[in-house]
């Protein structure tokens, strides 16, 4: 006989899972046993829903595997609603278990009863607008029945959700599935049609043959996939000028043009304006994405590959793909099929492509227009230092690596547009763009794929220093909302830096209030709060600095960076700064 919470935990153990995230609660207490017992699982105890949620959101986005938050009834289920949605919205895989009241007590009066509508809530109507797929598993006998269903979910790169009354999670079932062992079938990749390969790979040939100008525009989905050499063989073989969207900006090389969108820089929308073939590799082209492009998009050939459809209407050619990495590679060889070898000319740059089954080949010399890349004039302000300064400065001393968290508003808008680019992770949740996201959701990714081993030795400490670490750049009022998570990472040790910027205010909605509400008091300016000065109170083993010039920024981010676990930066910046964001210049 086996507990069906040790089953689920088994079967999530099996199919990769690795870290579990969630708040403890009465009728979740089961799912949290059966995850402490299983010893292929770590149990991350965040401090608030949201938190778990964003926390399993973030090691997604890093790792490109589902992950799970568990969370109890009542408030708990209803506060885990904003991650999913922000996870729903950038697809990105989370599971969520949510343990409910026990059967027996259902309408009659239980403790968050969350299944008797109307006269409760309903929690699986609530969650089924946020998530692929609601199973609410009465019967424990059907368990594997409901997982399997939420798991093709998660492979086609949607949340799901497991609703588990109490009582179900403790049923005893019969006799041990073989599936508790067996890993899920591979995700498909049915959507590579050859056809459709060959026939882009025709019309580039053509257009590169032709002396057509192209743009490579990458975004989040390609961010995931990581498809370095492929994306670099392609750049080289359609002679193509790079821009990336906010999310898929650890992809830059050094020909990009730049970012795009409301944070993007002038040099990467003339690529795209001046292009006359756009292929949009993982970029769904949102809002976001191509802000102050929509006209000059309608008198472009616009092809769009990925495994989500584009959210621009109007696009030439959508081709859907499973596998973005065999995908380009396939591209890339058809189109250097069809293309003839290109004589050197002088002072032309040759480059040596390695494709992704560690084949090599001379790629055509690039002759492509470069676009140096430009930034948005943003007016002075002060005291203090601005926000561009303390970016760049914090980018000059990144350790090669490390992964980055922007979180919303101004300091997202500066990281995007100024922080140097690098050989590290970027993320940016640009979905529902709630603030505080980028806090839990660094720690998460943090704790989840930090590997080291506990150790005294002081060998094993300096080899620690040394790994690659997450640095969150958030504000002060991401701060106010979900910054406690920093408890999480002093509780297990994460390799993180906390950046906080501030300006002791909601800045981008005070900037929204003085250029279109400039008659109205302010609602968003704050009195000040020492941040520092209290984390350095409550937490005695975590290091924290507080700077107030660039030069001290520069030297804090420095030290703090070389430590192996989690610390925190607090910069003072000024409150009326206008940031990098379009709209606002």
């Amino acid at each position: 006989m086996t507990r069906l919470a040790d089953h689920l935990m088994a079967r999530l153990a099996a199919s990769g899972v690795t870290t579990i995230f969630g708040v403890h609660g009465a009728n979740s207490e089961d799912l949290f046993d059966a995850a402490a017992l299983e010893h292929r699982l770590r149990v991350v105890v965040a401090k608030h829903e949201f938190g778990a949620g964003a926390m399993a959101d973030g090691l997604v986005r890093i790792t490109d595997t589902p992950a799970v938050v568990v969370t109890t009834s009542g408030g708990g289920a209803m506060n885990v609603v904003a991650a999913l949605a922000e996870s729903y919205d950038s697809r990105v895989p989370v599971l969520a278990l949510v343990g409910t009241a026990p059967r027996p007590g259902v309408g009659r009066g239980a403790f968050q009863d969350m299944a008797s509508f109307p006269d409760t809530p309903d929690i699986a109507r609530v969650l089924s607008g946020v998530v692929g797929a609601v199973r609410v598993v009465d019967d424990p006998t059907r368990i594997d029945d409901a997982y399997d269903e939420v798991s093709a979910v998660l492979r086609s790169g949607l949340p799901a959700a497991l609703v588990l009354p109490k009582d179900v999670q403790a049923a005893m079932l019969p006799t041990e599935s073989p599936s508790g062992d067996t890993p899920p079938p591979a995700t498909p990749h049915a959507r590579l049609r050859h056809s459709e390969i060959d026939s882009l790979a025709d019309d580039l040939a053509r257009a590169v043959t032709d002396g057509a100008r192209i743009c490579v525009w990458t975004g989040e989905e390609a961010s995931r996939a990581r498809p370095l050499a492929e994306l670099a063989g392609l750049l080289t073989v359609l002679d193509a000028a790079h821009v990336v969207s906010p999310g898929g900006r650890d992809l830059a090389t050094d020909r990009t043009a730049g970012v795009t969108g409301v944070m993007g820089h002038p040099s990467a929308h003339r690529a795209v304006e001046e292009a006359e073939v756009c292929l949009a590799i993982g970029c769904r082209l949102s809002a976001t994405d191509r802000a102050g492009l929509d006209a000059a998009l309608r008198d472009t050939v616009i092809t769009h590959v990925g495994r989500y459809a584009p959210r621009l209407p109007g696009v030439d050619r959508t081709i859907g793909v499973d596998d973005l990495r065999t995908a380009l590679d396939t591209l890339v060889r058809a189109v250097r099929e069809r293309i003839p070898p290109a004589p050197v000319r002088s002072g032309a740059i040759s480059s040596h492509t390695t494709t992704s089954d560690g084949t090599s080949s001379d790629t055509t010399p690039s002759h492509v227009t470069r676009y140096p890349l430009e930034y948005l004039p943003t007016p002075a302000t002060g005291p203090g230092p601005s926000m561009r300064t303390v970016v760049e400065h914090i980018g000059a001393v990144l350790p090669s690596g490390t992964t980055v968290f922007a979180d919303a508003g101004n300091t997202g808008a500066s990281a995007v547009h100024h922080l140097p680019f690098g050989d590290g992770r970027f993320v940016v949740a640009l979905g529902m763009g709630g603030m505080g996201y980028a806090i839990a959701a660094g720690i998460g990714a943090a704790i989840g794929t930090d590997t080291r081993e506990r150790s005294t030795d002081p060998a094993a400490r300096e080899r620690d220093r040394r790994l690659p670490r997450t640095v969150i750049i958030a504000g002060d009022g991401a701060f106010l909302m979900h910054g406690f998570e920093i408890h999480t990472a002093v509780e297990y040790g994460a390799p993180v830096t906390l950046v906080v910027l501030n300006n002791n205010a909601h800045g981008m909605c005070l900037v929204r209030e003085n250029l279109y509400f400039p008659g109205t008091p302010t609602v968003n300016r704050f009195g000040e709060a020492d941040i520092a000065a209290g984390l350095d109170a409550m937490f005695a083993t975590m290091s924290v600095r507080r700077a107030g010039d660039a030069a001290a920024v520069r030297a804090a981010a420095a030290e703090l960076f070389a430590e192996p676990g989690p610390n925190c930066l607090v910069v003072d910046t000024p409150a009326h700064e206008i940031p990098p964001f379009a709209p606002f210049l």
